[in-house]
């Protein structure tokens, strides 16, 4: 098994405005650090964050990349998912200290295997910094042996899943909502009749969530 150490390679998307937080976009499963870039204009018209997507650490054949390894029966590898937590939280490191952002300030945004990613990076339990807030969309929360989550703290969520998705069925995501609410908390969680896609509708519902981040 190949491990992957170090920082992750980053898509600087940048900011139509000041840009004075910082919102980290994480793609799923095949795609890649271009995949999100172009739903920065429609999420943050008016420039309020800096946004950069990371490119997952595994890299596919003929194209794209994965943040963790799984057999045909859908089990996680445990050391390609933990490995990728740590790139990515070395990597949010990284640009805040570049930046001058506050890693308590910053927005995460995760697609299908980013989502998976998101919700680890943010309720890990050896996280010493949360983020402000994040959106799972169309994805999973993966029960990982020997990776803790920490329910206590949670950010403002927003989680958003169609229920035609032929890829991630749309229980996974009411799972998150579920698991969320059980530990006390209030996620924003909407439904779309859409597959395994961001539509118009999911768009614009997650530029008006950003705007109250």
């Amino acid at each position: 098994m190949e491990e992957h150490h170090g920082l992750l390679k980053v898509n600087p998307v940048g900011s139509l405005g000041p840009g004075d937080r910082l919102l980290v976009l994480l793609h799923g499963f095949g795609a890649d650090e271009n995949d999100l870039a172009p739903l920065v204009q429609h999420i943050d018209p008016d420039g309020r964050f800096t946004s950069v997507c990371f490119r997952a650490p595994i890299d596919l054949v003929p194209f794209g990349a994965a943040w963790y390894e799984r057999d045909d029966a859908g089990v996680v590898d445990p050391e390609t998912f933990r490995s990728s937590i740590t790139a990515i939280d070395g990597t949010i490191d990284a640009v805040c200290e570049v930046g001058s952002f506050d890693r308590s300030e910053t927005v995460l945004i995760g697609f299908s295997q980013g989502c998976a990613m998101t919700l680890a990076v943010s309720l890990w339990k050896e996280l010493d910094i949360r983020p402000a807030a994040m959106a799972c969309l169309s994805g999973m929360l993966q029960e990982i042996p020997d990776f803790e989550y920490d329910l206590t703290l949670v950010p403002n969520t927003l989680i958003q899943h169609g229920t035609l998705d032929p890829m991630v069925d749309v229980e996974r995501g009411r799972r998150i909502r579920d698991v969320l609410i059980e530990a006390g908390h209030q996620p924003e969680y909407a439904e779309y009749p859409m597959g395994h896609e961001i539509s118009n509708a999911s768009l614009s519902d997650l530029r008006d969530w950003l705007a109250t981040t």
